[in-house]
């Protein structure tokens, strides 16, 4: 009973840390939305005070512009020859007379029309003579049936003193501005809508953004415009900011009664946010799947928990390298059960300029210089095969220790072998390199069994010995140790 308690007390302790992980994973989720959520509300937020400045700034902008159509409109109406005139009455003057005045009145309204670059500037009579500048393409749209143009704009008119129009007969070329002046005559002045642009180059200047302009009658006319078409929310307040997921739309009431609109697409700002969400809860996914994968690990290994150790500690967990105790042991114990007549190199292989490679590359560089030059032997080595008779392991930062098997049953032609091994070895160290040929220096000290010895201890002092003058030599990266005489080979 007891020994079944502790199982599930074991049970319940594991069951417990894995459900604490993911809860903890779940409200770092919850956490890290809302935040995407907070800063992307914030964002609209700054987007529409942006445009809510921009769409007043536009709105200053135009009144003025159409306040200078009306003022210059004024002057003309204040000019008591100008109104006093009935081109239609031939009660007082004859027609003669009156083309004569017209005339005159044509070029004093020509004149007053340099006050800007209007398309049309001038008084329309009851009776459709004109007197200023009325362009053929205006005349042609406000024609009647009758092919006269003051009934049409009578029409327009209708029981206001002054309006401003565009999309007449559906052309918003131009927009016009017309004020009834007395019984007998109205005014009619007009720009290019192309103008308005012109005006508000603060607002263009928004990315994504489209700039647009709506009448009395709702008709809209498009200032600016980008590839989105944007649908526009109906509002009936004279200044507002419409904010949705997607678009933010905020509105103004210029003095003539019209709309200004400025509309951004705000759709990638989203589509980020959603990623970067989505992202998030895939990261903290991995993250919880990794914690739980070394926690089940730990686990495994705890023997307080009634595990046995599943890794072994002679084995670097991170890179797979046979640590120094390990290695040294495997090959004491092969120098020990060889059989007779072996021949066998052990090697000291060490990164030379390890501290350049540091302040070259930093921490990451370093490491990468280690695990290559490890890679490096141990593909030339073929350690990896389970058939490989040779031996890699690391003794120490940037140093690495080798037992290479050059048994055959001729020595000297063992011993040539081992001799053409080390140069082949040595060469194949050369070719390793970080990012740039020769960035990592690899040097190689070797001593023989059984010719130099057959104790390890000894051997390994002599492939010290060796390393130490291939370190020295500034021709060969590598050396093998002589009792006579330590010379390179």
């Amino acid at each position: 009973m007891e020994k079944d308690g502790r199982k599930k007390l074991k049970h319940s302790v594991r069951t417990m840390m894995i459900v604490m992980l993911i809860v903890m994973a779940a409200v770092c989720a919850v956490c890290i939305s809302y935040a995407s959520f907070v800063h992307y509300d914030k964002q609209l937020e700054y987007e529409a005070e942006l445009l809510r400045n921009s769409a007043e700034q536009s709105a200053a902008m135009l009144d003025m512009h159409f306040k200078k159509l009306e003022d210059a409109s004024v002057i003309v109406l204040a000019d008591e020859g100008l109104m006093s005139f009935d081109a239609a009455n031939f009660s007082t003057s004859t027609e003669y007379d009156n083309s004569q005045r017209l005339a005159e009145l044509r070029k004093t309204v020509t004149d007053l029309s340099i006050i800007d670059n209007y398309c049309d500037f001038a008084l329309i009579y009851r009776n459709d003579a004109a007197a200023g500048i009325l362009s053929d393409g205006s005349r042609e749209l406000m024609c009647d049936n009758e092919k006269k143009v003051y009934p049409f704009l009578k029409r327009l008119l209708g029981e206001n003193r002054r309006v401003w129009v565009a999309g007449v007969n559906d052309d918003l070329g131009k927009v016009y501005y017309i004020s009834q002046a007395n019984d007998n005559v109205l005014f009619l002045g007009s720009f290019y809508t192309e103008e308005l642009r012109y005006l508000i180059t603060s607002a263009e200047r928004i990315k994504d953004s489209q700039l647009l302009l709506m009448d009395g009658d709702k008709n809209i006319i498009t200032i600016s415009n980008t590839k989105k078409e944007f649908d526009i929310d109906q509002t009936s307040s004279d200044s507002c900011v419409v904010i949705s997921d997607t678009t933010i739309q905020a509105e103004k009431m210029l003095k003539n009664g019209w709309n200004i609109v400025l509309l951004k697409d705000m759709s990638g700002a989203y589509e980020f946010y959603k990623k970067l969400e989505l992202e998030t809860a895939v990261a903290l996914m991995l993250v919880l799947i990794l914690t739980l994968t070394l926690l089940v690990i730990n686990l495994k290994n705890e023997p307080a928990f009634g595990s046995e150790s599943s890794m072994t500690p002679d084995v670097d967990m991170l890179t797979g390298i046979i640590n120094a105790e390990e290695a040294e042991n495997i090959i004491a114990d092969k120098l020990e059960t060889c059989v007779s007549g072996a021949t066998m190199m052990l090697a000291i292989a060490r990164i030379t300029n390890l501290d350049k490679i540091r302040a070259a590359y930093g921490a990451s560089g370093y490491n990468g210089a280690i695990i290559k030059s490890y890679r490096g032997l141990a593909e030339f080595l073929k350690t990896d095969s389970p058939e490989s008779k040779n031996i890699l392991g690391r003794t120490g930062e940037g140093e690495f220790l080798i037992m290479a098997d050059y048994t055959q049953y001729d020595l000297f032609k063992a011993n040539d072998a081992l001799k053409q091994g080390l140069i082949d070895m040595s060469e194949a160290l050369n070719s390793v390199y970080l990012a740039n040929v020769d960035d990592i220096h690899i040097c190689v000290g070797a001593s023989i069994y059984p010719h130099n010895s057959t104790d390890y201890d000894e051997l390994y002092l002599m492939a010290e010995k060796a390393l130490q003058e291939a370190i020295d030599d500034d021709e060969k990266s590598y050396a093998i140790y002589k009792k006579e005489k330590s010379t390179h080979k």
